[in-house]
């Protein structure tokens, strides 16, 4: 018999003994409990939401186009003109819109859609723990993931990963429900909503997939044949949901569509394939800039659309070109790429997640949720049918341990912000081994003791050590350690059930002090990185040159009022080579601005002959160059200096002109139409 069967058969016995007056009272602590984690959460993801700015530009500018007409939002063009797509799927960005059209193109509406989901994900969480391992555990993972920093500063931002995360902890709530009832629709509810999110960011969703399959095959109530025909029918439902929007905007003819940005065939299979697959897989399939090869051909509301240049580095939620972008190094590696990459996700390895710069971002809590499996294994026991508990470990560890691996040892592209895919298992996981360690205590205490003081010193070191690094907020661990010592010291003391339950609860108090000061410090940050979200005070957030710089400057202004007294309302506003320089522009007007590059300046949105029948037909007269723009788009480039005439802008005290090389004024305003 195993650990918990023997534990189970004693906590029967007990709960005969109870009392209903002392359920209601149970019931209500609960109740009460949850309410303040879910007050704990709301606060941390809407005190002074997008105030500090209109949060990512790219993404921002892109909703705003959305507005502009239906072709735009089905398309999620990126500028109002249609020319080009956002790099990312529609349907988080659908939602923004929404957001937007109710309340205006602004920080906190483009933010709202991703707290409601962050605040919407932590009861979400509560149920989805509690049906395997009761109403405590269920409470301390919400008030895990309510507090994880990397969810907090996420869902405060208008990336739409908040919204991918509650989106597939829907789905794993109808998985389970599928699995306990026994189901088919269910199941198939699963599948689609795991569809959904593929249509938020693509490939990212499928990253718990095999663990819900697996729990699915493991304990559904049939046979196995038919539950080998469940998933493979649910399998056909997942991909045609999924590649829906792929497919029909695919089979659109290319003239009566945007191009498809940062993808190397104008095609967002390849884009899912390419730049959202490959690319975050290995960082040798982050491929060199290419500029040969057609483009669009038309005007600015779709045109023929042909080939475009292989993957361009970075990725579109960081809003900016990196440093040196665009220039091979050696080996045909985009130069400038690694360096700023590193700053942000580290050296891949086994300590990836446990030192800077992630470990602030999901791993605090990790070391007792990868740890303390082994010892759920041992209490969940082995035995078929597999029980609740047990498929709920297979569940909460399939999804984070492939997950894990994948963030410690990719090579290819990815943000810090996107661990907050660890957040819902992490979270299930540390509740998981407190309900394993609390069942082991009910017959051997003093292992249960060691266990707790080994598993829990541990992941306290980690945090004293992380914490270290910011000595200004070391209060944090220093207010962990008196906690910690008094629950240890209950725990070792053997009394009335209700003390073990208080100690143990001390011990897991502790450990999230540190997470929740670190989440607190995000909230309160007035300086936070919009563009590339990442958890902290503002003395501790990583930025990058630029990356909040959200409004226009004053030379900026200037070039703008001249824009709008000089051109066609309905004409575009500007040219410019990727979407970091055409955002502000398009966010300060709804006006059209081309990108020659789109996101990164290396897609062939247009070519030169394209380019040159715009400036005849009226749609396009004025260009702003930068030095980049003859490394990225030399034809176009040579094109603009031999048509087109230097703008002397009024109230600029020098002369906007291009200057050969890399030391050329970054804002040369060109007038095509003389």
């Amino acid at each position: 018999m195993s650990i918990h069967s023997q534990t189970l058969e004693s906590s029967a016995r007990a709960q005969s003994k109870v009392r209903p007056d002392s359920l209601d009272v149970q019931k209500l602590l609960i109740g009460a409990s949850l309410a303040l984690i879910l007050l704990i959460g709301a606060f941390l993801r809407f005190y002074e939401l997008g105030v500090a700015s209109i949060g990512n530009t790219y993404y921002a500018a892109t909703v705003q186009s959305m507005l502009a007409s239906w072709h735009n939002f089905f398309f999620a063009a990126f500028e109002p003109g249609g020319s080009v797509t956002v790099d990312k799927p529609p349907l988080g960005f659908w939602i923004q819109a929404g957001s937007a059209y109710l309340l205006g193109v602004n920080g906190f509406a483009l933010a709202l859609p991703q707290a409601l989901a962050g605040v919407c994900s932590i009861p979400l969480l509560y149920a989805l723990v509690k049906r395997h391992f009761g109403a405590k555990a269920g409470l301390l993972a919400a008030l895990v993931l309510a507090i994880t920093p990397v969810t907090v500063s996420t869902e405060r931002n208008n990336t739409i990963d908040g919204l991918l995360v509650f989106v597939l902890l829907l789905a794993t709530w109808a998985f389970l429900k599928a699995v306990h009832d026994g189901r088919l629709r269910y199941l198939l509810l699963g599948v689609f909503l795991v569809g959904l999110g593929f249509n938020i960011k693509m490939l990212q969703a499928y990253l718990p997939l095999p663990a819900l399959y697996a729990v699915y095959f493991l304990g559904a109530r049939h046979n196995w044949w038919k539950r080998l025909w469940h998933l493979a029918l649910a399998t056909v439902v997942l991909l045609v949901v999924s590649f829906s929007w792929a497919v029909i905007v695919d089979l659109t003819p290319a003239d009566q569509r945007p191009f498809i940005g940062s993808s190397t065939d104008n095609s967002v299979i390849e884009l899912i394939t390419g730049h959202n697959g490959l690319s975050r897989l290995v960082g040798g399939a982050r491929l060199a800039v290419r500029n040969d090869g057609p483009a669009r051909q038309g005007g600015s509301d779709g045109g023929q659309l042909r080939n475009a240049p292989l993957l361009p580095p970075g990725d579109a939620a960081s809003g900016q070109r990196p440093s040196g972008a665009g220039q091979l190094a050696p080996g045909g590696q985009p130069a400038g790429d690694g360096g700023g990459r590193n700053q942000e996700v580290g050296e891949a390895g086994w300590l990836r997640l446990l030192s800077e710069p992630l470990v602030t971002e999901a791993g605090w809590l990790l070391p007792l949720a990868v740890l303390g499996i082994p010892l759920a294994l041992v209490v969940t026991g082995l035995r078929w049918p597999l029980s609740n508990q047990q498929l709920g470990l297979a569940l909460w560890a399939g999804w984070l341990l492939p997950e894990m691996l994948y963030f410690t040892f990719t090579t290819g592209l990815f943000h810090s912000y996107y661990l907050i895919m660890l957040g819902p298992p992490i979270a299930a996981l540390v509740a998981v081994v407190a309900w394993a360690l609390w069942r082991l205590a009910e017959r051997w205490r003093w292992l249960a003791w060691a266990l707790a003081l080994l598993l829990s010193g541990f992941t306290l070191a980690l945090q004293w050590l992380t914490l270290t690094n910011y000595l200004k907020y070391a209060w944090a661990a220093w207010l962990a350690l008196p906690l910690w010592l008094a629950g240890l010291g209950l725990l070792a003391w053997k009394g009335r059930p209700w003390l073990g339950k208080a100690a143990l609860a001390l011990v897991c108090l502790s450990l999230v002090v540190a997470p929740l000061a670190w989440s607190g410090l995000t909230t309160l940050n007035a300086n936070p990185n919009v563009n590339l979200p990442s958890s902290g005070p503002s003395d501790a957030v990583r930025m990058q040159a630029g990356a909040n710089s959200i409004t226009l400057n004053a030379s900026q202004q200037m070039i703008l009022a001249y824009l709008l007294e000089n051109t066609n309302p309905d004409s575009y506003l500007v040219a410019t080579l990727n979407a970091r320089q055409a955002a502000p522009y398009i966010l300060a007007t709804s006006r059209p601005v081309l990108t020659f590059g789109g996101f990164m300046g290396s897609d062939n949105v247009v070519d030169v002959e394209t380019l040159s029948q715009m400036v005849a037909d009226g749609e396009l007269r004025y260009v702003l160059a930068e030095p980049n723009l003859a490394k990225s788009k030399p034809e176009i480039s040579t094109w603009v200096q031999h048509n087109c005439q230097p703008v002397s802008v009024p109230g600029l005290n020098t002369t906007m002109g291009m200057q050969p090389g890399p030391d050329g004024d970054p804002s040369s305003l060109y007038d095509c139409g003389v």
